[in-house]
């Protein structure tokens, strides 16, 4: 399975950003980072499902929030790897 975290600034924008997704339509929730990700700034983000990402992506970009950053997970059954997505 494969999902995609986008990590803030601030939990404001984590608020911010995922108020702007689901009023476009974009099934996401909010989610604390996990540690291979994020362990400094607020630790909280917007995660949301690969099916969703071409939307997303394009949601990401006009909010134009500084800092923000996308990995993508992928999940297998012994662990977790993240990779970082260059978006713009």
């Amino acid at each position: 399975m494969e999902y995609y975290y986008t990590a803030l600034q601030s939990r404001t924008h984590a608020f911010l950003l995922e108020r702007r997704m689901k009023s476009e339509g974009i099934v996401c929730d909010l989610a604390f980072m996990p540690r291979p990700i994020m362990m400094d700034l607020c630790n909280m983000g917007v995660k949301f499902d690969n099916h969703e990402f071409e939307r997303a992506i394009g949601v990401i970009r006009r909010a134009g929030l500084p800092g923000c950053h996308v990995y993508k997970e992928t999940t297998t059954p012994t662990d977790s790897t993240y990779e970082e997505i260059d978006f713009y």
